[in-house]
């Protein structure tokens, strides 16, 4: 007959094992597993004692006793937060980014200073180039009309006369300007076209092919016409250069 093992007794008695049924059958049956089974019982049902009770003085009394072989830790100082190493460094850093800072500044003012003085004149002479473009312009488009202008063109004398009008104070300021500055072919240029201007708006008489015809002869508005042009070309040249000049100043 196969007997028991003690792993199989110890979970029957815990009531872990799988066959009961099996278990308890063969101790039935067999006197040496049953046995055995009551020792297993017998020792696992015997408990510890239990501890006994601590009176309230205990721990204290345990403290007592040992204190006296336990050496004291020296206590040690106080640190302070305040630092002179640390402030002085921290002082040093503040002062540096100040002078960096100030220094920037100053740097930064006296490189703009000259760009900012020229920027004036420069931008004066922008305007002046512009304005005296489209006045360039004009005075081009009247003379092609007078050299084209016919006794079949009705109407075309008082438009000439009105775009004369209009356009003769404005030459004799750009004249004067330009005379200052000393530009010597814009002034006689200037001059040239105000005489045109004046003979123009000042006519008594109505204008047609005939008088028109004087007028160009008196006046050569022909070679007029081609200063103009020529003007208008130099000028269109210098424009580019006086705004590169202002975005080279304001960088």
């Amino acid at each position: 007959m196969t007997h028991l093992t003690d792993e199989q007794l110890i979970e029957h008695y815990l009531g872990e094992g799988g066959s009961r049924v099996v278990v308890e059958t063969h101790l039935r049956i067999c006197s040496r597993c049953e046995q055995a089974y009551e020792e297993i019982s017998n020792a696992m049902g015997v408990r510890a004692p239990e501890p006994p009770a601590r009176e309230r003085a205990y721990g204290e009394r345990v403290w007592q006793s040992i204190r006296g072989e336990l050496l004291p830790y020296a206590a040690k100082p106080k640190r302070s937060s305040f630092s002179w190493p640390k402030f002085a460094l921290a002082a040093a850093c503040i002062f540096g980014l100040a002078a960096a800072f100030i220094g920037g500044s100053l740097w930064e003012r006296a490189r703009r200073q000259p760009s900012e003085a020229a920027n004036p004149a420069q931008q004066k002479e922008r305007v002046v180039l512009v304005i005296l473009g489209d006045h360039l312009d004009r005075s081009e488009r009247l003379l092609v009309q007078l050299n084209h202008a016919g006794a079949d063109q009705g109407g075309m004398d008082s438009a000439l006369q009105a775009e004369a009008r209009q356009l003769l104070p404005d030459n004799r300021l750009y004249r004067q300007a330009v005379s200052a500055e000393g530009d010597p072919m814009m002034t006689a240029a200037l001059e040239h076209l105000e005489r045109v201007l004046l003979e123009l708006a000042n006519t008594p008489e109505r204008l047609n092919s005939s008088s028109i015809a004087r007028i160009e002869r008196a006046m050569n508005t022909d070679s007029l016409l081609f200063q103009i042009r020529v003007l208008r070309a130099r000028n269109s040249r210098q424009q580019p250069k006086v705004e590169s000049r202002l975005k080279g100043a304001s960088i």
